[in-house]
């Protein structure tokens, strides 16, 4: 990266002298070490070496260092010579070939100025080259515009004005092409949304030239003259082009959301802290410390959780709740990224589903870029709510998110998507106790209200009865749903006998399988994830008798290093395999713990697991502590 960050600014210079002060400040963002120049200096003999086939040079001056390009090939100074030609064919008047030239700029671009090199000292300079790019780019469609391919120009004029929503010129000039291809209603709401951005985000009208545009378009209801181009414009659309005939009404808003949850039950904390989050308030110690979203853009929000906790359920219940917000659509769908029975979706096949799912006809061919310039494109200038369910890694949904103003969307994952800055994180834990009776009592009311079916084997439902269920199903949603439907096949079966056949450690998941495998598949799914070490460690977890551990401890059981244990510890919680009680305490779910342990008797040997204990044991014992084999391991 240093190497990188030298050589992007002597790149910016354009051919000027970069002093070492200067590469210091970008280098270590105005914190320089005593060795700075040192390293400068090594990094640049290095770059030297990489260079030296290219026919660029880096030659000392003064007291810093210039970037000679000579006759190598930069791409910056082939687009600035093909955007002089371009401006010399305007002159003289040849529209057709200063458009190819323009073409032909812009081609050479792949991306934002020294994309995946943020640095401060930096960002200024990038941000230049990048406003000379979108200049091309306006007068390229400028010209285009003139010419009549309206059409044409809508999906490229789309995706920039989602970059830049605020580009007066760009807005104008997508209005222009909406309204002359018939897509009048868009054409409006692009304008609206530009006004009202501009007012909530800078305290500003539309420029007289976009209001102007919008005046025209208003004004041909009653018969005026077509909407002429901007005066900024390089060149003015013909009057005599025809405008279209009025587009149909638009189709009905997409939608594709899950129906809602029967007996969605609890959360109400987060739920509500989700929802007043959809109104732009960041306000509530619960939700976690993402960064404060700018007033006006898009929204999204990470529910995270381990296995079968309810993190679908309570996405779908918010996104019921919340979808009267969004009039051009409420989409779900599932990245598969935690799934027994197939592969996590690819990047590129987001985009491509969620398109078919809006009525936009797409090749599953579309390489990733190209799917995901096609869905921004259609995000454009749309308020619209999006639920991303079951994601694997935040690579798998980059191009996903509706960040456009207004939008808001509400992400499910097992693993912490630490590659998200601006998400808003909330995190699911199993269910307070009373939600969780509540929950109960709502799956199986005429079992848990008192009296369980006569004749049964036990005894009456009890309220120990049921807390003591509920302790054994680790008050985790799914457990307690599937002791629930347990309880509805088998009529004579007490609350209270169901309860005794889960105080059995080995039997508990098998009692909890359910027609879609139940708690078991779903740590299946998550335990493959998993580096073999992280693996191993869990394993080795699960034989032990307390839930919580610390780090030396873990490391004892494991026979490795504190330092990679605590590394491989942290990891299980990222995947929400392990909780984290307190810093630098770790603790197992009861129905994790049970699977573990099952799973070690599978793997490891006995050898195995008698000196993962003994080390375990001898740790404890040389700081005078008493560890106690007894007792339920899976206690929760």
């Amino acid at each position: 990266m240093k190497q990188q960050t030298i050589l992007g600014a002597l790149l910016l210079s354009n051919g000027r002298r970069v002093s070492l002060a200067r590469l210091a400040d970008v280098v270590w963002e105005q914190r320089p070490p005593v060795t700075a120049r040192k390293q400068i200096r090594n990094a640049v003999s290095e770059l030297r070496t990489l260079l030296s086939a290219t026919g660029a040079a880096i030659v000392p001056e003064a007291d810093g260092y210039r970037l000679d390009i000579a006759d190598a090939t930069l791409d910056l100074r082939t687009f600035q010579e093909h955007s002089a030609r371009a401006r010399r064919r305007m002159e003289q008047d040849r529209p057709d070939d200063a458009v190819t030239e323009l073409r032909a700029a812009l081609a050479l671009w792949r991306g934002p100025v020294l994309s995946g090199l943020d640095r401060p000292g930096l960002r200024a300079q990038a941000a230049g080259l990048d406003e000379q790019r979108l200049t091309v780019l306006e007068e390229c469609v400028g010209l285009e515009l003139a010419r009549g391919r309206h059409t044409a120009l809508i999906g490229e004029l789309t995706g920039a004005v989602a970059d830049h929503p605020l580009r007066e010129r760009l807005v104008g000039q997508l209005v222009l092409a909406l309204y002359r291809s018939g897509a009048r209603a868009r054409a409006f709401a692009v304008y609206e949304r530009t006004r009202r951005d501009l007012a909530e985000t800078l305290g500003l009208d539309p420029g007289p030239e976009l209001q102007e545009l919008h005046q025209q378009m208003l004004a041909d209801d009653t018969g005026a003259p077509a909407p002429a181009a901007s005066r900024t414009s390089p060149a003015p659309v013909p009057a005599e082009v025809p405008l279209p005939a009025p587009a149909a009404a638009p189709a009905p808003a997409p939608g594709n959301l899950p129906g809602g949850v029967p007996h969605f039950t609890g959360r109400g904390e987060t739920l509500r802290l989700l929802l007043d989050f959809a109104d732009g308030d960041d306000r509530g110690d619960g939700a976690g410390r993402g960064e404060r979203t700018g007033a006006g853009a898009g929204r999204v929000a990470v529910i995270e959780g381990m296995a079968g906790v309810g993190k679908t359920a309570l996405a779908v219940h918010a996104a019921h709740r919340l979808a009267h917000r969004y009039p051009d659509g409420c989409l779900f769908l599932d990245l598969r990224g935690h799934s027994s029975d197939g592969a996590a979706l690819p990047p590129a096949a987001g985009p491509v589903r969620l398109l078919r799912a809006v009525g936009v006809p797409v090749s599953e061919r579309l390489d990733a870029a190209e799917a995901a310039g096609l869905w921004r494109g259609w995000l454009a200038g749309r308020r619209v709510l999006l639920v991303l369910d079951n994601v694997a890694s935040t690579d798998q949904i980059r191009a996903l998110p509706a960040d456009g103003p207004g939008c808001l969307t509400i992400v499910t994952s097992r693993r912490s998507l630490t590659g998200l800055p601006t998400a808003r994180p909330y995190f699911l834990d199993p269910l307070p106790l009373d939600e969780a009776r509540r929950l109960f009592r709502r799956l199986v009311p005429d079992r848990a209200a008192g009296a369980d079916a006569a004749g049964g084997p036990g005894r009456d439902a009890t309220a120990e009865d049921v807390d003591t269920l509920l302790r054994h199903c680790g008050h985790h949603p799914l457990a307690i749903a599937a002791a629930a439907a347990r309880l509805r096949h088998r009529p004579t079966w007490s609350v209270g006998y169901l309860a005794d056949r889960l105080a059995e450690p080995g039997r508990r998941l098998t009692e909890l399988r359910a027609e879609d495998g139940g708690v078991s598949s779903r740590i299946d799914c998550s335990y493959l994830a998993l580096h073999p070490e992280q693996q191993r460690l869990l394993r080795l977890l699960g034989l032990v008798a307390t839930p919580v551990v610390n780090a030396p401890g873990a490391a004892a059981l494991a026979g490795l290093p504190v330092p990679r244990t605590e590394e491989l510890l942290e990891g299980l919680v990222d995947e929400h395999l392990l909780q984290q009680p307190e810093a630098g305490h770790y603790r197992v779910h009861g129905l994790v713990q049970a699977y573990c342990a099952q799973l070690s008797r599978v793997v490891d040997t006995p050898e195995d697991r008698e000196n993962a204990l003994k080390g375990l044991h001898d740790f404890y014992m040389d700081r005078q502590l008493i560890l106690s084999y007894a007792g339920d391991p899976c206690a929760f």
